[in-house]
């Protein structure tokens, strides 16, 4: 999926396969849910710079506007998330990312328009 400033452009296929957009905005999510997609969108939250730290490469001072960043993007758009997780490890992580995506494969609840 290109989710360039120019718009969307999705191919995708059959086989339990998922595309995953690090960084993806909220205008990307509309954008895909207006082109009849449903993404899964998976906010990750770190409690402390420090793990923020430990998954990225990143100052002390990006770590705290990420810490920032987040709040503000769950506050502001928590309906929009299908699951927010958590984890000090990059392991912990992937297992929480995991276990939402397999939560939420079996069934999609679509909004009526």
């Amino acid at each position: 999926i290109n989710s360039g400033s120019s718009g969307i452009n999705a191919e995708y296929g059959h086989g339990g396969k998922h595309c995953v957009l690090e960084d993806a905005n909220i205008y990307t999510v509309d954008q895909l849910q207006k082109a009849g997609l449903h993404p899964i969108v998976i906010l990750v939250k770190c409690k402390s710079s420090h793990e923020i730290r430990s998954v990225r490469n990143c100052t002390s001072e990006q770590a705290v506007k990420t810490i920032s960043k987040s709040n503000k993007l769950e506050q502001e758009y928590l309906p929009k998330f299908t699951a927010i997780v958590n984890g000090s490890k990059c392991d912990d992580i992937f297992r929480a990312i995991l276990s939402a995506v397999n939560n939420h494969k079996e069934s999609l609840w679509l909004p009526i328009s």
